[in-house]
């Protein structure tokens, strides 16, 4: 899928620069909703401590072709309190309200960094979808769909509407 897979590339840039701006190889980086394991895999290689979860696997999921490290709901973490550096979940709010369980595991002053669809503009996806230009995995269930500048538990400090403007990307920080 075209778009699909430029947007994964782009959003992977942009979060591997993030990261070499701000921290070192040593921190402990959790990637909810990992799905086929892109950015866990990527980030991995690049070196960093990197732990991937999702609810689902490959036997539950048809989509899915690879295990995460961790199978996991994200509003339910196993994790202690204040473990990880970043947090990362693209993709993932939109299906599950679980930024207060991010909120949790995430260190004071690190960092969630995550992409979501932009309110009201599933059609456009829709459409997309129908063309087989963008994937259909996991496309149905959006049912939490929020305005990252409108999320008051975690400080906003990054924020870039992509791909059309269908997309949000926000980085934000832990206070």
């Amino acid at each position: 899928m075209i778009v699909t897979n430029f947007v994964a590339r782009k959003r992977y840039r942009l979060i591997s620069k993030i990261l070499k701006e701000k921290y070192d190889k040593n921190i402990k980086i959790l990637d909810v909703g990992c799905g086929n394991r892109y950015f866990t895999n990527g980030l991995k290689k690049e070196g960093y401590n990197i732990i991937g979860i999702d609810k689902n696997t490959p036997k539950t999921c048809k989509w899915m072709k690879i295990k995460p490290d961790k199978v996991m709901d994200a509003t339910n973490m196993t994790f202690k309190d204040k473990i990880f550096d970043v947090v990362i979940a693209l993709e993932v709010i939109e299906h599950v309200d679980c930024i207060d369980e991010i909120k949790r595991v995430l260190k004071n002053g690190g960092l969630f960094i995550c992409s979501t669809p932009t309110p009201s503009t599933d059609w456009i996806r829709q459409f997309l979808i129908k063309f087989k230009l963008l994937q259909n995995q996991d496309f149905e269930g959006h049912d939490n769909i929020v305005d990252l500048k409108k999320i008051k538990k975690l400080k906003l400090i990054f924020y870039r509407k992509m791909f059309l403007g269908t997309s949000q990307f926000g980085v934000f920080k832990k206070i």
